[in-house]
């Protein structure tokens, strides 16, 4: 029998009373039977023997949740934050180093709350770096980065929703300068070549159809004034700009992890203040990813005004 809250250490799905749980031989970890079978041994085999372990991680959290029914936080007044291991008051509602949400004053715990997405914190996710470093570093959205990293193997291939809707603004927010920046320059010009006809058009009177059939009459009707070359300039733009969100969006993970594994290889041989260069070369800058976004919006109607 298991606690309803209690979850299993594989697939992380709540156990109920009715499902058929076994428990590791080693740390008490409860899986499904399924789970286990599949596995062949625990989920969590490779921290037995750490102060990690399932066991000493369990006997924590029940020292822990008696000190807070005792005191109504915990016997402190301070929570650890479970991204950054920061410890602070637990009257505030996020980690001041990190940013961090405080579950557990919004009423959960961190330890229901798993910003390693299932991954476990000493998984390689390529040359040597660790899903917990990676956590530090990349410190928003953990939960879907990591698995990624760590299961992205030999392809590169994937799918972001951010960078295809956004390529340039999301590729800046990561910090990704260089590839932020050559998004963002291909998105000016794929909106520079459609510019002329979208002129020419409202010249022709496209601004007062109605429905798309009668733009499309409207274009049709004056394509010998509009001229070949302007259609074709536009037709190269809109293909442009497609492929730049397609790309962005199948590779943009694998360059975010490749960031992220050599920003945290070059801040290992170098960094005096490790907790700093992650915080400075990690996370998400909201201000970079709307200056990208208006830059691609607005600049190439600015640059038209001066041709």
């Amino acid at each position: 029998m298991s606690d309803q809250k209690t979850t299993c250490v594989r697939c992380h799905a709540i156990l109920f009373e009715e499902d058929d749980v076994v428990t590791c031989p080693i740390c008490g970890a409860p899986h499904h039977r399924a789970c286990y079978q599949a596995l062949g041994h625990c989920a969590l085999e490779e921290l037995h023997g750490t102060d990690r372990q399932y066991d000493k991680l369990k006997e924590a959290e029940e020292t822990s949740a008696a000190a807070e029914e005792h005191t109504g936080e915990n016997a402190e007044g301070l929570i650890t934050c479970a991204m950054c291991r920061e410890k602070y008051d637990f009257s505030l509602p996020s980690c001041p180093k990190c940013g961090a949400p405080n579950v557990a004053k919004a009423g959960g715990s961190f330890a229901t709350f798993d910003f390693l997405g299932g991954v476990p914190g000493d998984f390689d996710i390529g040359e040597g770096v660790t899903a917990e470093e990676a956590k530090r570093f990349i410190m928003v959205n953990t939960q879907r980065y990591i698995p990624k990293f760590a299961f992205m193997g030999n392809t590169k291939i994937s799918w972001n929703w951010a960078a295809f809707l956004f390529p340039c603004g999301w590729m800046l927010s990561r910090k990704m300068y260089k590839n932020g920046i050559i998004a963002g320059v291909l998105g000016v010009i794929a909106t520079l070549f459609s510019l002329p006809l979208v002129n020419a058009a409202y010249n022709f009177g496209l601004s007062e159809a109605k429905t798309y059939p009668e733009m499309v009459q409207v274009l049709a009707d004056n394509l010998s004034k509009i001229g070949l070359a302007v259609i074709i300039f536009a037709m190269a733009g809109i293909v442009l700009n497609l492929a730049i969100r397609i790309v962005s969006a199948i590779l943009g993970d694998y360059f975010y992890k490749e960031y992220t594994v050599g920003s945290i290889k070059s801040i290992r041989a170098e960094s005096m203040d490790a907790d700093y260069d992650y915080r400075k070369l990690g996370g998400v800058n909201i201000f970079l990813f709307l200056i990208g976004v208006m830059a691609v919006q607005y600049l190439p109607a600015i640059i038209m005004t001066f041709l």
